[in-house]
């Protein structure tokens, strides 16, 4: 354990697995959120937010997903 901030390092496989879990519930909101702009009227609030929230959620699937292959391929830095 660190004496600076208490906490134990956490290892590479456990930063893995929760940089993949990111990713996946990333993916699966944006198809949540497709589906409800798909339901929405057309030029409604509801499908309005459903679209930025659907662009956001794939922004950071991608960016999770992105940071999962940089781990795997380079390792980390400190």
């Amino acid at each position: 354990m660190s004496t600076t901030t208490g906490f134990n390092p956490i290892s590479m496989g456990d930063v893995e697995n929760c940089m993949h879990s990111c990713a996946d519930a990333f993916a699966q909101l944006a198809a949540l959120l497709q589906a409800i702009k798909e339901k929405a009227p057309e030029h409604s609030d509801a499908g309005k937010l459903a679209t930025l929230g659907w662009a956001v959620a794939c922004d950071m699937e991608n960016f999770a997903g992105s940071t999962l292959e940089k781990l795997q391929k380079g390792g980390v830095t400190k």
